[in-house]
């Protein structure tokens, strides 16, 4: 697109025109006061406008300076918190492996002790067993024994076909017997 105001074009009307302003004209006492009026302006814009402007951007290095500081800090305490929970999660898993191994331990200890139990209350039944076929043993034994002096008293007596003294027969079979039964024991 052609531009409708050159520069040439310009400076060309203004200088026909009657003493009108070209800004593209140097002038030496223009130059000077826009220079003054700019070194006096320039201390209040320093003060009103670009004090304030600096001191926004300070403050807003600040905050972000501050912003990340939090970050850097609650990062921190996240993997601090990440190495908390970890180690929590280690001791409860190891607290966890401690039970079941007392537990099993305890099981087992109760199982041996059971087993224990049975085994003695086995052991006691066999000798409380054994000690009542001893006594039927013995009892049988005696009823055999005195069944035997009866059979005798009562053969010897029909053999002698006379009336005996029973009591002393008896006796004498007692003893008979006795000293057989001590001989074959």
């Amino acid at each position: 697109m052609i531009s409708l105001f050159s520069s040439t074009t310009v400076s060309l009307a203004l200088a026909e025109g009657e003493g009108g302003f070209n800004p593209l004209e140097f002038t030496p006492g223009a130059a000077f006061w826009t220079v003054v009026i700019f070194a006096l302006a320039l201390v209040p814009m320093w003060k009103f406008v670009f004090g304030p402007i600096t001191k926004a951007l300070d403050e807003r290095d600040r905050k972000v300076d501050d912003a990340i500081a939090a970050a850097e800090k609650a990062r921190r305490e996240a993997e601090e918190q990440v190495a908390v929970t970890k180690s929590e999660l280690e001791k409860a898993r190891r607290e966890a492996r401690e039970m079941v191994a007392e537990a099993t331990a305890r099981a087992e200890k109760q199982a041996a002790e059971e087993l224990a139990k049975a085994k003695a209350e086995a052991d006691r039944q066999i000798k409380q067993a054994t000690a009542d076929i001893d006594a039927m043993r013995r009892r049988a034994l005696e009823d055999i024994r005195r069944e035997v002096v009866d059979l005798s008293i009562a053969s010897a007596g029909q053999i002698l076909q006379r009336d005996v003294d029973d009591e002393a027969h008896r006796q004498f079979v007692d003893q008979f017997v006795q000293k057989a039964g001590g001989a074959s024991a």
